[in-house]
């Protein structure tokens, strides 16, 4: 979810100038913009600081949406979060927003290219939500691979730490500024390694890990962006390994970014441009 920021539409000033912007939905928007934002449900107080507004308009506008179902308050606590109606909406404009089935047939070719299970995912605040898998299966080997609707946590794998690159630098903070768990022996939990991985990911545009939460198992993901570099999801390979090396090999980095280039190039992305060539 975007900030209420200038997107560069010529529009934009031109509108507030004349007055057109109904004030008291900006208000509504920042704050749903703040809950989503925030690691956790935030009290009323909280959000009003943030948003310098008064305390008692951000209780109004609070009460309103919490009627709408757009907002809800956490039981037995002060705090609010975002509601289940927001997610159905969501749930509605993902169906018509199809990044899986726009993903697929890459997938599918970048299985069969790397002898791998590839994964699809999308971020969800600070953590991931696998929505789809290809298994690889071969004769001889174990299968490995994800179950679509797994949460995954930020900083402490590939795709955790690409959700965490993108997003909002106070996301950011809120992650590393408690205690990141390990997982297991070889998990990265040193906040300024953790810092400067974020920064080498949006530069360039992979990330890969080994047996970060699961021995035996690696992976190599990159993220897939929209026009403005919005992050929109994560494909990665995952497997043994014996077969996904720390590091990487060039070939298993070309072809993950490859499939992500392609992904994103159908929603107008040239983040990948001189980078890495779309999957064909």
């Amino acid at each position: 979810m975007q900030g209420l920021e200038p997107t560069g539409d010529e529009d934009t000033g031109k509108d507030i100038k004349d007055g057109s912007m109904v004030q008291s939905v900006v208000v509504a928007w920042r704050l749903l913009d703040a809950l989503a934002r925030s690691a956790g449900p935030m009290r009323v107080t909280e959000l009003a600081n943030q948003l310098e507004e008064p305390k008692a308009k951000v209780h109004r506008h609070l009460a309103t949406m919490r009627y709408l179902g757009v907002v809800e308050q956490v039981p037995g606590s002060e705090k609010y979060r975002l509601g289940w109606k927001l997610y159905q909406m969501g749930q509605l404009t993902f169906e018509r927003f199809d990044l899986k089935a726009v993903a697929e047939p890459y997938m599918a070719r970048l299985r069969d290219e790397v002898h791998q299970s590839v994964m699809l995912a999308i971020p969800i605040g600070v953590e991931a939500l696998f929505i789809a898998n290809l298994d690889y299966v071969a004769a001889g080997l174990p299968k490995i691979s994800g179950v679509s609707g797994t949460v995954v946590p930020p900083a402490v794998s590939t795709i955790g730490r690409i959700v965490l690159a993108y997003a909002h630098r106070k996301q950011q903070e809120q992650v590393l500024g408690q205690p990141i768990r390990a997982y297991t022996k070889h998990t990265l939990t040193d906040v300024k390694a953790l810092r400067e991985r974020l920064e080498t990911i949006r530069t360039r545009l992979y990330d890969y890990g080994s047996e970060e939460l699961t021995l035996g198992i690696a992976s190599v993901a990159a993220p897939v962006l929209g026009a403005e570099d919005q992050l929109l999801g994560i494909v990665s390979i995952v497997g043994s390994v014996q077969f996904i090396l720390d590091p990487p090999s060039p070939m298993q980095i070309a072809y993950v970014q490859a499939c992500a280039s392609a992904i994103s190039a159908n929603f107008n992305s040239t983040a990948y441009n001189g980078i890495a060539k779309p999957l064909r």
